[in-house]
Parts: structure tokens; C-alpha cells; sequence
């Protein structure tokens, strides 16, 4: 195979999975990984993917969101401590939504140290995270599967309505004074704005870099959240716009 077409062949891989491992690509271009490895320096610099550690992923933009591959192994730290906080505004026998994101996803790792939960969520990784928790109830939103991460679309939105939440925890990709709340995808934001509307209590589980962020598909205003939880001192407009209602220790 010459090498044009091989990377044409890497470039349809990548994008159909959204990333991928050397010897992911190995496997179904049949190159040895030196090769394989060649190919994705050559296309990185011609700035056709961005490069992540054993493989490549499809690159980033403000209409396109992560691969949630990236995402769960990206400011693992930060997400704990938010999750930690989010803890605290949690009561035995709650009902929860949860979004399709990884912030939430380490929060539903947490669930367990509370009893008679129902949780709402539209999440592949917060499904099969509590499905391996018996002291939840996981109510799975209907829909249409986007990548690895979320289900989403009409039927998912149907569901969302059918149920009252006593919290919604959700998260953004970005965060900022003059757009509000944002996500790179139209899907995720029509499901996170119908879950806002059917919360008691909105809190936002943002870490501290997408603070100042502005991103494709408008989620909701700022005013509509009612506690931000973040890892750290926000920049200083956001807190001081923000400072009752926000929460970072």
C-alpha cells in the first residue's frame, strides 16, 4: 500500500472511532507500528490529527467535543476534588440527573456511599458505572448513541420529561461571562438544557480549564445555574460575577 493511501485509510479509521491506538491501526492496515507511527507524525504536522499518547485522536475544534477516551484520563485530579464537593449537596433517597460527562462519571463513582438513589443519566460511562452499584436505581435515557459517551436525540429528551429531579449535575465545555454555558455538540445541549428544566437544583460541575471558554451549542444562561462547583479560584471576572454561588474547596 503506498503511503497516501494509507494514511487516507488511518484518516477514515480515526475518524469513524474518534481515536485510536498504534496498534489499533496496526491490526487493520497491516503496517508494523514503526511505519504506522510515521504516518501519524507526518499527518500531525500537516495538521490532519492531533497525536495522544500510543495513538491519535481526531482534532478539536468548537463544534466537535472529545473523545471520551481522552476525556476520563484528562484532569483526573480536578475532577476528582469536584466530585468530592458535589458529594455534599447529595441526600439519601435523591433523585439525580446526571449528564453524559466524564466530571459526572467520576461523581457516579462516589454514589455508593449513599442509599435509595434514583439517577437519571444519558451517559455511557455513568451507566455502566452504576450498573455495578445495587444501591441505585439507573433509569437509561433511549436514543441515539453519539461515540462512546452519550445517548442522545428525541426519544432521549422524552424520557428526560417524563421524570422530576431533586439535582441535575452537569458539566460544560465551556464556561464564560458573555456566552454562558457551552458544549461542542447540539445533541448534548438540547439533552443538558432538558434536564435543567426538569431540576429543582442546577449545579455545575466545571473544572478550572474551561473557565473563559466558549464553545459551538449554547447550553443555558449563568443565572440558571445555582452553584458552580470548580477546583479552583476562578479568574477573577467569573468570581466576582459568581462569588456566592460558587464553591472550589
Amino acid at each position: 500500500m503506498l503511503y497516501f493511501e494509507r494514511q487516507k485509510k488511518i484518516l477514515e479509521l480515526i475518524k469513524k472511532h474518534e481515536c485510536v491506538t498504534v496498534e489499533f491501526l496496526c491490526e487493520r492496515i497491516y503496517a508494523s507500528p514503526a511505519t504506522v507511527r510515521r504516518d501519524l507524525s507526518q499527518m500531525f504536522d500537516g495538521n490532519l490529527i492531533t497525536r495522544v499518547r500510543g495513538g491519535a485522536a481526531i482534532l478539536e475544534g468548537s463544534n466537535h467535543d472529545e473523545p471520551s477516551l481522552l476525556r476520563f484520563t484528562k484532569n483526573v485530579e480536578k475532577k476528582k476534588k469536584i466530585a468530592a464537593i458535589a458529594m455534599r449537596y447529595i441526600k439519601n433517597s435523591n433523585t439525580l440527573f446526571l449528564d453524559s460527562s466524564s466530571t459526572s462519571a467520576f461523581l457516579a463513582k462516589e454514589l455508593k456511599a449513599f442509599q435509595d438513589l434514583s439517577v437519571v443519566t444519558n451517559g455511557i460511562q455513568t451507566i455502566n458505572i452504576l450498573s455495578k452499584d445495587a444501591s441505585a436505581r439507573v433509569f437509561a435515557c433511549g436514543g441515539l448513541v453519539i461515540g462512546d459517551s452519550s445517548i442522545t436525540g428525541p426519544e432521549a429528551l422524552r424520557m428526560i420529561k417524563n421524570f422530576r429531579a431533586d439535582i441535575l449535575f452537569f458539566s460544560c465545555v465551556g464556561f464564560s461571562l458573555s456566552s454562558g454555558i457551552t458544549d461542542a455538540l447540539q445533541e448534548n445541549a438540547a439533552v443538558k438544557r432538558e434536564m435543567i428544566a426538569n431540576s429543582r437544583k442546577r449545579i455545575l460541575l466545571c473544572d478550572s480549564t474551561k473557565m473563559n471558554q466558549e464553545y459551538f451549542s449554547r447550553v443555558c444562561d449563568s443565572d440558571e445555574v445555582d452553584l458552580i462547583i470548580t477546583d479552583s479560584e476562578p479568574p477573577s471576572d467569573i468570581l466576582n460575577s459568581f462569588r456566592y454561588k460558587t464553591v472550589f474547596s
